[in-house]
């Protein structure tokens, strides 16, 4: 099998006001895939802000700053590091990534992690705990009033 080494860009998955994440999915690079590694790239305007999240792999990231809670753990560590540095994300790890400039340079992040464990090899899938595709975004809103015990009227605004 021939394998194409040349540079290809990511696709953008997401775009919004807090930055864009972008992917290198294993349907579009099967190599990816059949290696079982996944890659993917957080951009981050000043004071962008990526939701708390986890993922279904371990990842490394090249980083600018970065919280994040490790597995069985409750405490928050907060590290601030400076361009160029590596630092690895197990497995289990809530993590959320914060651009603090107060100047226009982008802030971008480039994940590589071994997927064998992953939903879909080659890929990472990340699950958000917070906002729109939290884990409450995957109730309905009837569900969620009746949980929450909310009348109907503000439950679609709730939600």
């Amino acid at each position: 099998m021939d394998i194409d080494l040349s540079p290809k860009s990511a696709q953008k998955l997401f775009e919004g006001e807090g930055g864009s994440y972008y992917s290198w999915s294993s349907s579009g690079f099967p190599m990816l895939g059949e290696q079982k590694v996944g890659a993917g790239k957080l951009v981050l305007p000043p004071r962008g802000f990526a939701l708390p999240h986890y993922a279904d792999s371990s990842k490394i990231g090249y980083v600018l700053q970065v919280g994040m809670v490790l597995p069985n753990s409750s405490k928050e560590v907060v590290l601030r590091l400076k361009k160029g540095d590596v630092i690895p994300v197990p497995l289990g790890a809530l993590s959320w990534w914060y651009n603090n400039g107060d100047h226009s340079e982008e802030v971008v992040i480039v994940f590589l992690g071994e997927t064998s464990k992953s939903f879909i090899p080659g890929e990472f899938t990340y699950f958000f705990l917070s906002g729109g595709q939290g884990i409450m975004g995957g109730f309905s809103p009837e569900f969620i009033s009746r949980a929450y015990k909310m009348n109907g009227k503000g439950s679609e605004q709730a939600c």
